[in-house]
């Protein structure tokens, strides 16, 4: 009986153990990214020092079923990256895609604004050695993007979205996180949507689009995930016009109604008196 028990217990360990290993893989990409589809912005921590923060900024693009991702690192060797279905768990044939380097080994590279500028200007991706796996860690997707060494620089990436003006995902290990809304569209409206939890501060760029910014120092220990709903900039007009025009059309059958039942009191009226008439001439005859 013991004998049974061991050997049960064995194959579960086997099971359990061949799950583990077949839930991470490795992800190869056939192409080098495309430096110029990103766009490459030296957020600074302190403005006065010029001191660079690390900082992941999320381009939502015009169609809503990609995101573009600039990772503005500083001695990091190792990036976790949550795409935005990672809460589901859900398997993906290209997790991550057109993936940029410009970085350069940390010990050999000054963190300031002016080798960020350098860096954002390179014409050709960097030559560094890095490994990219997935798995599944707790029924989150992860994508593990991992170098020989600590980097200091630009890492950009676009992972897909699911095509709906709704853009989630887990709080990336940054002090700072923006989120860039599409051209024409924002969020902060209560009935249209809003962004969770509320950003620290709001403002639009040169090209008119909406940023929201997180701190992260500065977010609750609970606030893991960040969520934002956005919609057409005009979409508030076009709702309360259709409100105002719902209103009219109302008002409108509500006034026929009362104008129709009028006349059709009047017309009753008419009807009794023409009956109280003949009543009383059949009385005459009489």
């Amino acid at each position: 009986m013991r004998t049974k028990s061991i050997f049960m217990l064995l194959a579960l360990l086997v099971v359990f153990m061949s799950g583990c290993i077949d839930q991470k893989k490795e992800i190869i990409l056939d192409e080098p990214g495309n430096i110029s589809n990103y766009e490459y912005e030296v957020f600074l921590d302190e403005w006065d020092n010029e001191i660079p923060a690390n900082t992941t900024t999320y381009y939502i693009l015009g169609d809503n079923t990609e995101v573009q991702v600039v990772q503005l690192v500083i001695n990091s060797s190792k990036l976790e990256i949550f795409p935005p279905d990672s809460l589901g768990g859900g398997s993906n044939e290209d997790p991550i895609k057109n993936l940029v380097l410009l970085a350069e080994p940390a010990n050999e590279t000054v963190a300031s604004s002016k080798t960020f500028m350098r860096l954002s200007n390179s014409s050709n991706v960097s030559d560094i050695n890095y490994t990219l796996t997935q798995e599944i860690s707790r029924n989150m997707k992860v994508i593990n993007l991992e170098f020989e060494e600590s980097v200091t620089g630009f890492i950009a990436y676009t992972l897909d979205t699911p095509g709906t003006q709704s853009f989630a995902f887990m709080k990336p290990d940054s002090e700072f996180i923006r989120v860039v809304l599409p051209e024409g569209f924002v969020t902060g409206n209560r009935i249209f949507g809003i962004a969770r939890p509320e950003p620290h501060d709001t403002s639009f760029d040169e090209d008119g689009r909406q940023t929201l910014l997180w701190i992260s120092s500065k977010m609750g220990a609970r606030e893991e995930a960040i969520q934002v709903k956005y919609y057409a900039e005009s979409a508030p007009m076009y709702f309360f016009a259709a409100i105002i025009a719902l209103l009219f059309g109302v008002a409108t059958v509500l006034s026929r109604y009362s104008r129709s039942k009028k006349e059709l009191e009047s017309v009753r009226d008419i009807f009794e008196l023409e009956k109280e008439y003949e009543e009383k001439a059949r009385r005459k005859k009489k």
